[in-house]
């Protein structure tokens, strides 16, 4: 007689299955299981609860997204093929938020794309276009965020312009239209630092750093927007660069929160540099110099260096004077060579991303070519892969 095996597996309770193991199965492979079974595909694809364990409890989480500096093209399943000017707004919850800008300037195209699940939100109304030049001095800017109490994603459009209060518009995912923000109850001073891009926080909240002229020194504030109230604040000032000095500064988020560095690009690694993080409960910052650098291997060039996002386990991507891609740990000190590829090596800005299933109603198929619009994803050296 022939004697059964059953494996382990088959012996645990569905519950268990689907809700404490499946949760922690990275995005790519449980995917897959949608195909397993028709409870499955409906638990992993519409089921809310089952979407935000998954977001918690997925180990694929120390991700950045970049973007390169050159025209792209999209291809949606629906669409011919569009020729336009592309950049991230911001990301979240594994959500990217992006624009197009076309080459007819009839205005702003927006767009909020999955790319683990490859499904993308492409019906929202367009925005016109205050500008008929790219190559002219803007005073309107993008953010992104996520509302954790109404469960809804916002774009937000918003107006700076010199001495009069931000307006804008905000564009709720929800109730599938844009509206009118209350105008800020500050004026606006300096200019919007353009690169890298407005950063959104963990708790979901876009952030811009601004950059006013003081005579020798200028001077760095960072205005959020509050995504549940739908209002603009205006933090305490950051410090003060001097740029004829070769100082730089850079708004990034860092160990789950908002901080902005203050360094010397043409002596990076051998001067200390200014951390300052944000506390979001009491909107104080707290400064910390971390430094110098002293990396021995790969040996660089001690001069222009960019930085551009931190991972989570504190290593800062930052490009070299010779196009290298690189990390350094503002721990450890220690230098990674991510190597020089000429696919990176013009890298405008990036955000952190993390995987995940979530989706927004109306979302559809999303057929990417991710190499022609120049957007990368980079995963963090220690980060598990799928």
């Amino acid at each position: 007689m022939g004697v059964k095996r059953y494996s382990n597996l088959s012996l645990l309770p569905s519950e268990i299955i689907e809700w404490e193991i499946l949760p922690r199965v990275p995005v790519k492979s449980v995917i897959k299981f949608k195909s397993v079974c028709k409870s499955w595909n409906l638990l992993i694809s519409n089921n809310p609860d089952f979407i935000k364990s998954h977001l918690d409890l997925n180990p694929n989480n120390d991700s950045l997204i970049l973007m390169g500096g050159q025209n792209k093209k999209w291809v949606h399943d629906n669409d011919s093929l569009l020729q336009c000017y592309t950049e991230i707004i911001g990301s979240i919850n594994g959500l990217v938020c992006f624009y197009n800008w076309h080459d007819d300037y009839e205005g702003y195209e927006i767009a909020i794309w999955n790319p683990a699940t490859k499904q993308c939100l492409t019906d929202i109304p367009n925005l016109p276009t205050r500008h008929q030049n790219r190559e002219l001095e803007r005073d309107d800017y993008f953010g992104f965020g996520f509302d954790p109490v109404a469960n809804d994603f916002k774009v937000i459009y918003a107006i700076f312009i010199e001495e009069q209060p931000l307006v804008g518009e905000i564009y709720s995912c929800n109730h599938r239209c844009w509206r009118k923000i209350t105008p800020s109850n500050f004026l606006f001073r300096g200019c919007v630092y353009m690169r890298p891009m407005p950063v959104t926080s963990s708790t979901g909240s876009p952030y811009w750093l601004i950059m006013q002229s003081n005579g020798k020194n200028s001077r760095l504030t960072v205005i959020s927007f509050d995504v549940q109230n739908e209002n603009f604040i205006l933090l305490p000032e950051v410090g003060s660069i001097d740029r004829k000095q070769g100082q730089a500064s850079v708004l990034m988020t860092f160990r789950d929160s908002i901080a902005v560095i203050i360094y010397d690009w043409t002596m990076f690694l051998t001067k200390s540099v200014d951390l300052y993080v944000l506390n979001e409960r009491c909107s104080g910052w707290s400064k910390t110099s971390i430094g110098p650098v002293i990396g021995k291997e790969p040996t660089l060039p001690s001069w222009g260096q960019h930085l551009f996002q931190c991972f989570k386990n504190d290593d800062i991507l930052f490009v070299s004077s010779g196009h290298q891609l690189n990390c350094v740990n503002l721990k450890t000190h220690a230098i990674k060579s991510l190597g020089k590829d000429r696919k990176l090596c013009r890298i405008v800005h990036g955000c952190a991303y993390s995987e995940s299933l979530v989706f927004i109603k109306g979302m559809e198929h999303f057929n990417e070519k991710e190499d022609e619009v120049g957007i990368f994803f980079l995963r963090s050296l220690e980060a598990p892969a799928n």
